[in-house]
């Protein structure tokens, strides 16, 4: 009877260390290697180096179309006041 319950206790614990041994790493997200991370964030870096002269250029278009309309503006005041 003692060695049934010897037998039973230390397979109950067996049991719960490995549960609790594969709950342990199923949860988190991995770390990244070294490779991974540069690669990343030479990623970061060349669509910061694409996306920066096309912002650029939006932002002129936008001034240009401002001030295209702030001559049609001025145009209309002035055959207005013509």
């Amino acid at each position: 009877m003692i060695k049934k319950l010897l037998h039973f206790t230390m397979a109950v614990l067996f049991v719960g260390i490995s549960l609790w041994a594969c709950s342990e790493n199923c949860g988190g997200e991995p770390e990244k290697g070294a490779i991974k991370q540069m690669t990343d964030q030479v990623a970061k870096d060349l669509v910061h180096q694409i996306r920066s002269p096309i912002n650029k250029a939006r932002a002129v278009k936008e001034r240009e179309e401002d001030r295209l309309n702030d001559w049609e503006d001025t145009a209309e005041e002035s055959s207005r006041i013509d």
